[in-house]
């Protein structure tokens, strides 16, 4: 049985030109693909122009406290209903000033780890 492209130098270089043709081809389709993203994008604005819109969700916080006192009323009663007992609030603050203590935790656990420390 023959072979449609023959194993000499000649073969190879037929094979190399046609992968050569082959990967624009395929180069162009995923050109294509790509071009049609930005009409996909405009179809699906015109169906949600014709889509009648949603009722808007009710604000969350319209349920949250007020102010600093009812604030710390809810989270000591959630605190009594979570350990059984009478808790006292003693500060509340913003989640990202606890940062500063967290980095100089990490900053001595790892100066604990120098090598050389310690050792005679």
């Amino acid at each position: 049985m023959q072979p449609i492209i023959p194993d000499t130098l000649e073969g190879a270089l037929i094979l190399s030109l046609i992968d050569f043709v082959g990967s624009f081809f395929i180069i162009a389709a995923i050109g294509v693909v790509l071009a049609g993203f930005p009409l996909i994008g405009r179809i699906a604005a015109r169906f949600e122009k014709r889509a009648p819109a949603a009722p808007a969700a009710p604000a969350a916080t319209e349920d949250a406290p007020q102010d600093d006192g009812e604030l710390v009323a809810v989270l000591a009663a959630a605190a009594h209903a979570t350990l059984g007992r009478p808790v006292r609030i003693v500060r509340i603050e913003p989640t990202n000033v606890g940062d500063a203590w967290a980095a100089e935790g990490r900053l001595a656990h790892h100066g604990s780890h120098q090598p050389g420390r310690g050792r005679g």
